[in-house]
């Protein structure tokens, strides 16, 4: 019975990913801003994005080129 209601539980989870994921942002955006209020709100959705976009491989990659290509330059 409870691993019947597991597995219902997860097939409903990996079928509507987007929407748990969206009310998860939805909820945690709530908070943040009844918390900290809205321009402390922003820097942290601003400084998530950066880290966010730091974080990815490709983006990282092309850093590294970039500060190699410099050095090689001096």
């Amino acid at each position: 019975m409870l691993g019947e209601l597991l597995e219902r539980l997860l097939v409903a989870l990996i079928n509507n990913w987007k929407k748990y994921l969206g009310c998860f942002l939805g909820f945690v955006l709530g908070v943040l801003l009844v918390e900290y209020g809205m321009l402390k709100t922003l820097f942290i959705i601003v400084l998530s994005i950066i880290g966010y976009k730091l974080g990815d491989i490709t983006i990282t990659k092309k850093i590294k080129k970039f500060i190699l290509e410099k050095m090689k330059e001096d």
